[in-house]
């Protein structure tokens, strides 16, 4: 299943926002199209995002 990491970047440690996994039915496209609104929206609310397929240095911990 494909998992999709949304992150930002500060002072050199990256944290998790947002993930998001594939849903059953959902094609490739309109997964991709679904990362791409959650990323313009949470810039809209002054968040910096990237989409990755890791998670952030404090997720790794775990």
């Amino acid at each position: 299943m494909s998992t999709t990491y949304l992150n930002t970047k500060s002072r050199g440690v990256t944290k998790t926002v947002a993930k998001f996994s594939k849903q059953d039915g959902q094609s490739n496209r309109e997964f991709r199209e679904f990362i791409k609104e959650q990323v313009v929206e949470h810039r809209k609310e002054g968040m910096d995002v990237f989409k990755s397929p890791r998670p952030g240095d404090e997720q790794n911990k775990e």
